[in-house]
């Protein structure tokens, strides 16, 4: 091969194995998925995401989420409650948090889409016997930021 048929395709070959390499990364069928969003394993692909507490507040943004993402969970020995508090912003794609308990049954806690108005309130929990979980789904390269306050449980950093 020539040096300039070299030089041509190469280039070709890069950009093929990188589209089919970020091709790959849409986990956006999980947003739906019951099993995703209830289960404890993370299964997503994000750009710029970044999260931090402060004085027990999360507060936490991403530029492009396809997939599940747990935020916080909770290994309850009784049945509870915990009190949520938040606000939650998507400026692109979809997103929303859920509620996962021990068995695997999801609650939709809020879901937006951009162009929505952000969303807060506060929501009480019903917590039962074993490890309840928040999660954040996001897909169509959601972009997204919240604040989180929970009374209990413990933040997620995987």
């Amino acid at each position: 091969m020539s040096g300039g048929v070299k030089r041509r395709v190469l280039p070709l070959l890069c950009a093929g194995a990188l589209c089919l390499t970020l091709a790959g990364c849409d986990q956006d069928d999980r947003y739906d998925d019951v099993s995703a969003l209830g289960g404890s394993a993370n299964s997503y692909s994000a750009v710029s995401f970044v999260q931090t507490t402060v004085n027990g507040v999360r507060s936490g943004s991403v530029g492009k989420l396809s997939g599940t993402y747990e935020l916080w969970n909770c290994r309850s020995q009784n049945h509870d409650q915990a009190t949520l508090t938040y606000t939650f912003e998507v400026t692109n794609g979809k997103a929303k948090l859920v509620f996962a308990d021990p068995d695997g049954n999801v609650e939709t806690l809020v879901e937006c889409s951009a162009g929505d108005d952000p969303a807060q309130g506060t929501l009480t929990l019903d917590l039962s016997v074993g490890t309840s979980r928040i999660k954040l789904a996001g897909a169509e390269d959601a972009a997204a930021s919240w604040t989180l306050e929970i009374d209990r449980g413990t933040w997620s950093d995987s």
